[in-house]
């Protein structure tokens, strides 16, 4: 490895090392300081320095071909502390920032989604939903009123024979009647819904 080579590597790991410790507040910043142990926490971390390692591999076989030195480490070792020492406040400060407005942007894709899409949306199957209501309500209407008239000629002669054969049908016309009421009184409770 010529001079120069080794020169960039050393460079370029030093620069993942500030790559890592931004990297790493960012990620304790987003999923939170670790409390308890967790198998999903755990499963985070082992990708995450899974990643990490295969971001700084991919770095050296760009650099160098992907040969690793002991101190590459040192320099990664050297731009970690250089973070923590000179960049660590700035780099939370803009993190903090920068969460705030994603937080705000979010927020309000949220709100317009609901006020755009959602909301209308609502108030259309509202509608639709009483208008269908009003249909049915006004078909029932009319359906009784020409149901009631037309029957009603039968059921007077039905009720003229039942009393003068000693009403042998009373039992079912009874039944009839039950039925009858009790659909009309579950029709009633819909139609006071809306």
């Amino acid at each position: 490895m010529s001079l120069d080579i080794q020169m960039a590597s050393m460079l370029a790991s030093a620069v993942m090392g500030l790559w890592l410790g931004s990297s790493l507040d960012t990620y304790e910043r987003v999923l939170g300081k670790r409390k308890a142990f967790r198998w999903t926490r755990a499963l985070n971390d082992f990708l995450f320095w899974v990643a990490q390692g295969l971001i700084y591999f991919g770095v050296l076989l760009y650099v160098n071909n992907g040969e690793v030195r002991f101190y590459l480490f040192l320099a990664v070792l050297f731009g970690y502390a250089a973070y923590r020492a000179l960049f660590e406040r700035t780099y939370r400060r803009f993190l903090e920032t920068l969460l705030r407005i994603i937080s705000g942007i979010y927020q309000f894709l949220v709100r317009f989604t609901y006020v755009v899409f959602i909301n209308p949306t609502k108030g259309l199957l509202k509608l639709v939903v009483h208008l269908g209501m009003i249909l049915v309500i006004a078909i029932w209407g009319i359906l009784s009123f020409f149901l009631k008239w037309t029957f009603w000629p039968i059921f007077k002669l039905i009720k003229f024979a039942d009393d003068k054969s000693g009403q042998p049908f009373k039992k079912q016309r009874l039944k009839i009647a039950a039925l009858g009421r009790s659909l009309g009184h579950i029709f009633n409770k819909f139609r006071k819904k809306p």
